[in-house]
């Protein structure tokens, strides 16, 4: 089975496994190649960190997301994960939501039918939405 990582998790995955739940570093640590996706905003996402210093490396950033994405699939946006993202009701999470990245990622879980690995409540509370399965 495929797993689709949120950023936070690919990023505490490299930087600080004790942050990951037990559940998603036995995941993470079993996964083969081919079993962890992420989507392709998270690369986005992941960059703007390293440029900002919120993650803290000695590696240059290529280095860093080279090492971080060794055996994870980038999944592209496709017509169908822009048009789910940008009508999906978020409404069950609290209210409106209004992070495009967030949107995308959820959406990339859906229409691949991926559970998501998240520790984002928000996230956490579209749970069945869509088919939705998420998992920290």
């Amino acid at each position: 089975m495929k797993f689709l990582l949120d950023t936070h998790a690919i990023d505490w995955a490299q930087t600080d496994e004790r942050r990951l739940s037990a559940k998603v570093l036995a995941i993470v640590r079993d996964a083969q190649r081919g079993d962890l996706a992420i989507s392709d905003v998270t690369l986005s996402e992941l960059a703007r960190h390293l440029a900002s210093g919120k993650i803290p490396t000695r590696l240059t950033p290529e280095e860093w997301l080279q090492a971080a994405t060794a055996g994870i699939e980038v999944l592209p946006v496709t017509h169908e994960i822009a048009i789910r993202a940008a009508f999906l009701d978020w409404t069950l999470a609290g209210g409106p939501h209004r992070d495009p990245c967030d949107r995308h990622i959820v959406a990339t879980a859906v229409e691949h039918e991926l559970p998501l690995l998240t520790v984002d409540e928000k996230m956490h509370a579209l749970t069945g939405v869509r088919g939705l399965r998420v998992i920290w």
